[in-house]
């Protein structure tokens, strides 16, 4: 039987035993029903991991005793990074889920110019916050010891910004571009950005944005994809290229 996987940033400090947060304590307690004695799967989101085994159990808190090595893994190469707007809930949470188990290194979220009126005016912190819960989760369920970095900016350029200032070689991706996306083009050892628009497209300003930083604009396919798709569709294609999958 599969061993279960939970999240704790302690299991690679010095000691054997530490505390787990309420969230992961709960999650172990009132959905895992583990109990006392059990093993489970403890990673560090930073590539190590270990066994460890249940030896007390609280109200609000679990304790974990590390009874194996801690395994050190490093992430893949190259990394694909992705710039992407905030999009409907539930559409969201998907692709979030789908491009941390392809293995997206990095997400970089930015408020689009045509945003979706229904989340608009919600609070984009509290919608980040519970990002980072579905990453920690979808790493959980598919393997990965790394979780991705989670950015946030309120408009494209600033997000653009931060990825040119680390010279990533980037790619937007727009249904009105004249040049169609090769991978030919891509070299399989340079760390590659994504860059995708919401349902409605990337703005006429936001295109200019893109063209004044030198972003290569291409075109996909002519079949016209969801914003949730789109980037699934593109770092899926990449990491084959890659050799990664």
């Amino acid at each position: 039987m599969r061993i279960h996987r939970i999240y704790c940033n302690s299991v690679s400090d010095q000691g054997n035993v530490f505390d787990l947060d309420q969230p992961q304590s709960t999650h172990i307690s009132k959905v895992l029903r583990l109990k006392l004695g059990n093993e489970i799967d403890v990673f560090d989101g930073k590539g190590s991991s270990a066994i460890c085994k249940i030896i007390e159990i609280n109200r609000s808190s679990i304790v974990l005793e590390r009874i194996s090595e801690v395994k050190k893994l490093n992430p893949t190469h190259p990394k694909i990074n992705a710039i992407l707007p905030l999009i409907k809930k539930d559409n969201l949470h998907f692709m979030l889920q789908k491009l941390t188990e392809v293995g997206v290194y990095e997400f970089i979220f930015y408020k689009p110019d045509l945003v979706d009126q229904s989340i608009a005016k919600k609070d984009s912190e509290k919608i980040i916050n519970k990002c980072n819960e579905v990453i920690i989760n979808a790493c959980k369920q598919c393997g990965s010891n790394f979780i991705p970095a989670l950015y946030y900016f309120s408009n494209l350029e600033l997000a653009v910004n931060l990825v040119k200032d680390n010279a990533v070689k980037s790619y937007a991706f727009d249904l009105n571009a004249k040049e169609q996306f090769n991978l030919a083009e891509i070299k399989t050892d340079e760390d590659i950005c994504m860059i995708t628009g919401p349902e409605s497209g990337f703005s006429k300003e936001e295109i200019k944005i893109l063209s004044k930083k030198d972003i290569e604009i291409r075109l996909l396919k002519n079949n016209v994809l969801r914003a949730e798709t789109a980037p699934i569709v593109i770092s899926s294609l990449l990491q084959n290229h890659f050799g990664n999958i």
